[in-house]
């Protein structure tokens, strides 16, 4: 009841996402620019990004609202969400959640590196942290995927951000300086494979057809050669017999 309480309070519906998709595309894009656009623009990775780009990930932000107690990551997790707190408090807590490292409050952003794919990163795309919610939170989330998907438009950013991220990490002496600025996504390395694999079955192919090729030839020899040798055994056995009769 008291989650309940808490919507009440602050005006919130638990169908505010079901809502806003029956309005019409553009009605959904002003409303979403109007509540998200400033959010996303003061995110640090994303300050010197397109309009474009952030118009398009505004549109993707999901919100979450999580309870007293509740952990919106813990150490070691696999990153898939970028989070930015919209209202309430959290807390950076110790392994065993009694020691506070730190507190986030209204406008902090985490997890934002962890969705970059970034290569050189001695943290993978994992957690580096515990994050648990003081009271009731409201967050907004963006999702990895809807990141990756919309930078496939913007290329020049996606290298802003990558560089940025990179950057951040090198400050806090977290990044391996020999890898490669940039790690393929997964549909990348999809692809990838996808286009090894279409070579080597072409290969495959070609050697398939030469080695047809060139059993068809040998088999003709061998025929040719097997009558060849016939002939003669009839010649030589006709030869014998000629020679017995005039013995004979």
């Amino acid at each position: 009841m008291k989650w309940f309480d808490y919507l009440w309070e602050h005006k919130q519906s638990l169908s505010d996402q079901r809502v806003l998709k029956v309005l019409p595309d553009k009605l959904q894009t002003e409303i979403a620019m109007q509540v998200h656009y400033e959010t996303l623009r003061r995110v640090r990775i994303f300050q010197d990004c397109e309009a474009g780009l952030l118009a398009e990930l505004v549109l993707k932000l999901q919100q979450q609202i999580f309870s007293p107690g509740d952990y919106i990551c813990k150490k070691g997790d696999i990153g898939r969400e970028m989070y930015i707190v919209k209202r309430g408090k959290l807390q950076v807590v110790a392994d065993d959640g009694i020691q506070i490292f730190a507190t986030l409050q209204e406008g902090a952003v985490f997890g934002e590196l962890s969705i970059l794919n970034i290569a050189g990163s001695k943290n993978g795309n994992r957690r580096t942290a515990n994050v648990r919610s003081v009271g009731y939170t409201d967050l907004f989330a963006l999702n990895k995927n809807d990141l990756w998907t919309a930078l496939k438009e913007y290329p020049d950013a996606r290298k802003l951000l990558i560089a940025k991220g990179r950057e951040i990490l090198r400050k806090d002496g977290l990044l391996d300086e020999d890898a490669p600025e940039e790690q393929m996504t997964a549909e990348e390395m999809a692809k990838s494979l996808q286009n090894k694999l279409e070579i080597v079955q072409t290969k495959m192919a070609r050697f398939a057809a030469e080695f047809s090729s060139v059993k068809t030839k040998l088999l003709a020899r061998i025929e040719y050669l097997e009558t060849q040798l016939a002939k003669y055994q009839i010649n030589d056995n006709s030869t014998s017999s000629n020679d017995d009769y005039q013995m004979i």
